[in-house]
């Protein structure tokens, strides 16, 4: 019995005895997450980029960042067919909630950081793993607080770069070669 629960919920030991609790992230868990990450990921740029990064974010989603040739474990899903589609640009919290939520199942990593900005709204970049999973103990980051989301800092200007006070705030990736808004 535990031996099958352990494959659709998770099965842990208290006091009195097994708790088990079905596996998954619902949709509006997953879209909390996304929001608290997303908020950190402006949060940690601020102290780092030039530019003024506003509180409204949209999303350029870039998915199957995976290595996925390795055998699938548990119900791990994989959509290759995500490599060929264009990816999704500029779009809200919601439409991207509604493109990587699939039927339970989010992709088991995923990668944020400041991106872009213009003067109403920051852009956050999303490298999404390719295998989807609805099972909890297969998400990365849960340390961080919001698995599957883990935050980065924007991309460095350069490999010589030390730090804000030795080598001084940069622009963002998106910003580079472009006059400032």
């Amino acid at each position: 019995m535990l031996a099958y629960a352990a494959q659709t919920h998770t099965v842990s030991q208290s006091g009195q005895g097994y708790v088990v609790q079905p596996n998954g992230i619902s949709k509006d868990v997953f879209a909390e997450r996304l929001r608290t990450a997303s908020s950190s990921a402006v949060a940690y740029a601020r102290s780092m980029v030039r530019q003024a990064l506003p509180e409204d974010s949209r999303f350029l989603i870039e998915p199957n960042k995976s290595y996925d040739g390795n055998p699938l474990v548990g119900d791990e899903q994989v959509f290759p067919q995500d490599s060929a589609a264009p990816h999704l640009k500029g779009v809200s919290l919601e439409v991207a909630v509604d493109w990587l939520w699939r039927e339970g199942k989010v992709p088991e990593w995923v990668n944020l950081r400041a991106y872009d900005a213009d003067e109403a709204v920051s852009y956050i970049l999303m490298e999404c793993c390719g295998r989807f999973t609805a099972r909890s103990d297969l998400l990365y980051h849960r340390a961080e607080g919001y698995p599957p989301f883990h935050v980065t800092s924007p991309a460095l200007p350069s490999f010589d770069w030390e730090s804000v006070e030795e080598s001084g705030r940069f622009d963002l990736e998106g910003r580079r070669g472009k006059p400032s808004p």
